[in-house]
């Protein structure tokens, strides 16, 4: 019994491995540059012991995408344990997803039309985000910090559709992918802000600059 409890643990450990390694890979390169020997090559281990974990590469990419799913999951509930309103919790959950951007090749979001399970996940996730922003939308207008006067369902469908009508239009060109997300968000988040949500906005832009000078000094 023990013996095979070891296993499991040892199985357990190894795909988390494996997922780690692929996350970065995926990440810098895209998704189809890499290759599952490159993977396995990456990490000392044979394919044969890689294709036993993973049935392929959509497979595989399927647990990566997963696991930035619940880093992301722990770290919004630390911050809604914390914040004082709602949109701070936005405001943190754009910060981090501008930081992911800002590490993730362009690629990777163009090659994910060719893996229609990964592109099933993503909208699940996404949908998933934006009823849970629709209720903070709604809180934000009880709290004074978003305006009554703003259909949240059109904010919803806009703020849905612009980041993958972006990946495909020439602005990516000339623009970081984090740098586009940073611009829409926060022009969004000023727009349906009140007098308070705006202060707090501001508030948090000038934090934001402030660490990145202490970082730069």
């Amino acid at each position: 019994m023990d013996s095979i409890k070891k296993k499991r643990t040892d199985k357990a450990v190894m795909k988390e491995q494996i997922v780690l390694a692929a996350s970065k890979a995926f990440m810098q390169k895209g998704v189809k540059m890499v290759r599952m020997d490159d993977i396995a090559a990456g990490l000392s281990m044979s394919k044969r012991t890689l294709y036993e974990l993973f049935h392929d590469k959509e497979d595989l990419l399927l647990d990566v995408m997963k696991l930035h799913r619940d880093e992301m999951h722990e770290y919004m509930a630390e911050v809604a344990s914390k914040a004082e309103n709602v949109l701070e919790v936005i405001l943190k959950f754009y910060q981090r997803s501008a930081q992911d951007f800002q590490k993730t090749n362009r690629k990777f979001f163009e090659d994910m039309e060719k893996y229609p399970k990964a592109r099933n996940y993503i909208a699940e996730s996404r949908k998933e985000n934006l009823d849970a922003a629709m209720e903070f939308y709604h809180k934000g207008v009880e709290q004074g910090i978003f305006r009554e006067d703003v259909n949240y369902d059109i904010v919803r469908a806009m703020v849905c559709e612009q980041m993958d009508l972006l990946i495909r239009s020439e602005v990516c060109q000339d623009y970081s992918l984090a740098e586009i997300y940073e611009t829409l968000v926060f022009m969004h988040m000023r727009g349906i802000s009140t007098k308070k949500g705006l202060e707090i906005v501001d508030n948090f832009l000038l934090g934001l600059k402030g660490n990145e000078h202490n970082k730069n000094g």
